[in-house]
């Protein structure tokens, strides 16, 4: 499996991913998202917001993206996500893609500090992201609509581990 950078070929792949049952619940995706719109999210990065696709067999199977904070005051800091093909989880993509985009922020960008969003059911991204220094900060009641019904969300943070002290 290759890990690399996303580039804008890959935005029909992703949406794809985006759009399957069993990813699209815990991304907040719609079934039908067209390819534009994550066409148009690939377009917006800025210099320091980075993407990387897991490809296997010459198939996209997984993205994560990390978007640096724009304010000055917060510049330290970025917002991550990661989704894989509903067929290929818990097979180690995520935690590839997870360490891929964590290096590049910790050691390429620098940041203190990593935060994002997780439905609280699901129990193996939550897994994944606490062996990678994230922790529960808050939960965030009703603040999505999944199958029809609210739900809830953990905000996950996580600071360099180097710096954690300061």
């Amino acid at each position: 499996m290759e890990i690399r950078p996303v580039t804008i070929g890959d935005a029909e792949a992703i949406a794809e991913i985006r759009r399957q049952d069993g990813v699209r619940e815990g991304v907040l995706g719609l079934s039908s998202e067209r390819v534009a719109v994550t066409e148009d999210f690939l377009r917006s990065f800025g210099e320091r917001d980075r993407g990387f696709v897991a490809v296997e067999n010459g198939e996209t199977v997984g993205f994560a993206v990390m978007l640096a904070n724009r304010e000055e005051c917060r510049a330290h800091s970025g917002f991550i996500a990661v989704m894989v093909d509903s067929g290929r989880q818990q097979r180690g993509i995520g935690e590839k893609l997870l360490s891929r985009i964590t290096d590049c922020a910790d050691n390429e960008l620098s940041l203190h500090r990593l935060e994002l969003l997780v439905l609280t059911d699901n129990e193996q991204a939550i897994k994944l992201y606490k062996r990678h220094g994230f922790e529960v900060e808050a939960t965030k009641h009703h603040a999505a609509v999944v199958r029809g019904r609210f739900a809830d969300e953990y905000l996950m943070g996580r600071l360099r581990a180097k710096e954690a002290s300061k």
